[in-house]
């Protein structure tokens, strides 16, 4: 393909300053926009060369014809299957983009959207990325398990389409019956954190530590692991801990599922497919597989849910669990990882994560991760027969305000049409395997990097550099190096526990822009002497760091009303 890239401007420019671009009460003329433009222009192609550590494609040549919509305010504002009055919209490009998806996760939309049926999909194109995904998710998941009315209950009437919501009572037998707590592993993003106290969604921890101290049915927790009256902050562990390639344990969460649908509560439990450090893929078919038996056993498969106690008839079947995945990077690549395997382009796939599974009821992927956009954006799918009504129908724009954002990007559904409408299948699935075989490469070359630094006794490296790599994994990480050297390849640097101690990790990111000559690059830079010698950075032997979504105080211990 040719590329349409624009040839980059002059790499003699000094780096921008802020003092370049501060806005006064005087307009800048063509000259000075234009100059001070150039600076950013030049400062974002010299970094977008060696970009390693970020789940971002970079691959984006195509969209340079895109400039021409720019002239428009693209807004797909309320329900992408339902049309407003607000004409400049892309829904069109949208809805192609969300059957593409459903295609990839086994969902098929409904052929009427006002009346979907048992397996359908609904979602919509993200303007921000999966954050905002994980966001509505959360919302969704919170108000199923907490008895509030849903599109297809009919008993809710118009009441449900007001700011007022329908919810319903809990049993008498069981007042947590509507009071959901969430699972999710160590390895899970911050946003969720972010989400959950937005929300006032309640962690297992959280709530163990307040309502139930010391009866965590966990081992005890090992030594550096911060807990909460006997209960392990920061998420269900992993497996081999910090050391491990960060997938779920599955046994720690069935156990912790199990403990708290026993005392009446819903769940709401996170995957993931492709973590924000290590890419681990949770086993999401085999954990339902487990958590199945649990949700039976403790009825919280098909709920009676009762709006009117005085009218027994009155109720919403539903269950009394969500799996929610978070599939930011995966969710859009590990699909066709599953086809490349299956055409012998490689021997293995990450496991079964989507639709296919009866337990699953949401997805998200990061559109600007993979397969790339130039801007923020992403897919939110959920089954649509559990899909909250709105809390509102505005008429000012005539379709319902269905969506976590309101006012969506319609430049953002162009941006991912336009990069899906260059590659056929088979393309993407040849890129996978290609996109996979590099982290592999990636990963063969650190470890006999490492091997190398330690027999010859390198100073800050003599045990090796501690490279990890998981399966199916596009992360590939090792012992922090040099400042110099994360800067000059945009390394993203996290420190990790491991028995009590603090070690300083990077990791690189193999997206579709990274080849291996990049890699070759990065990995002469690394065999240096002194190339992980950072004693005068000053960051060398800090202590631990907690983790950065431990929370400072627990949050509700006991539902709250939301009438």
């Amino acid at each position: 393909m040719i590329s349409e890239r624009p040839e980059p401007p002059p790499a003699d420019l000094p780096e921008p300053t802020d003092d370049d671009y501060r806005l006064g009460t005087h307009a800048y003329t063509n000259e000075q926009r234009t100059a001070v433009l150039a600076k950013l222009e030049e400062h974002l192609s010299r970094r977008r060369g060696r970009l390693l550590g970020y789940q971002t494609n970079l691959s984006l040549d195509g969209h340079a014809s895109l400039g021409r919509f720019l002239s428009y305010h693209i807004n797909n504002i309320g329900d992408p299957f339902v049309d407003s009055h607000y004409s400049l919209h892309s829904r069109w490009l949208e809805r192609a983009v969300l059957e593409h998806y459903a295609r990839l996760w086994h969902a098929p939309l409904p052929l009427d959207p006002t009346a979907p049926q048992d397996g359908d999909g609904w979602g919509y194109v993200l303007s921000m990325g999966s954050t905002e995904g994980n966001l509505y998710a959360l919302w969704n998941a919170r108000d199923y398990l907490d008895g509030n009315a849903l599109v297809r209950d009919e008993i809710s009437g118009d009441a449900s389409c007001r700011t007022t919501y329908i919810r319903a009572k809990h049993p008498d037998d069981n007042p947590n019956a509507y009071a959901p707590v969430a699972f999710f592993s160590q390895e899970t993003h911050y946003s969720h954190i972010k989400a959950m106290r937005v929300l006032d969604i309640p962690t297992f921890y959280d709530l163990g530590g307040s309502l139930y101290p010391g009866q965590c049915p966990l081992e005890p927790a090992g030594a550096g692991t911060q807990t909460y009256n006997g209960w392990p902050l920061g998420g269900v562990p992993t497996t081999g801990g910090d050391e491990g390639p960060g997938t779920v344990d599955v046994d720690a969460l069935v156990a912790l599922v199990d403990f708290f649908a026993a005392k009446g509560h819903p769940v709401l439990v996170n995957f993931n497919i492709g973590s924000v450090f290590k890419g681990a893929y949770d086993d999401v078919e085999y954990a339902c597989e487990r958590l199945r038996p649990v949700f039976a056993a403790h009825g919280l498969v098909d709920r009676s849910v009762r709006f009117d106690p005085d009218d027994p008839d009155r109720v919403s079947v539903r269950n009394g669990y969500w799996i929610h995945v978070d599939g930011a990077l995966g969710g859009a690549y590990a699909p066709y990882l599953e086809k490349a395997r299956d055409a012998g382009l490689i021997k293995t796939a990450s496991p079964v994560f989507d639709f296919r599974i009866p337990e699953v009821s949401s997805i998200v992927t990061s559109g600007h991760k993979y397969p790339g956009a130039p801007v923020p954006t992403g897919i939110y799918m959920s089954r649509a027969g559990s899909k909250l009504r709105p809390p509102s129908d505005p008429a000012v724009v005539s379709s319902p305000d269905s969506t976590f954002a309101g006012s969506r990007s319609g430049f953002a559904s162009l941006a991912m049409w336009n990069h899906l409408a260059q590659f056929s299948e088979e393309q993407q699935v040849r890129q996978a395997a290609e996109v996979l075989q590099v982290a592999e490469y990636t990963a063969d070359r650190l470890r006999n990097l490492s091997d190398l630094l330690r027999e010859r006794g390198e100073p800050w490296a003599e045990d090796g550099i501690e490279v990890g790599h998981g399966d199916h994994a596009l992360s590939v990480w090792f012992q922090q190096p040099r400042a110099e050297i994360t800067e000059k390849y945009s390394l993203a640097c996290v420190p990790l526990n491991l028995g009590g101690r603090r070690h300083d990790y990077s990791h690189v990111y193999v997206m579709p822009h990274v080849t291996r000559e990049l890699i070759d690059e990065l990995l002469d830079d690394l065999a240096r002497p002194g190339a992980f010698d950072r004693s005068a950075e000053g960051d060398a032997d800090r202590p631990p760091l907690p983790r950065d979504h431990i929370p400072q105080a627990p949050t509700r211990t006991a539902p709250s009303p939301r009438h």
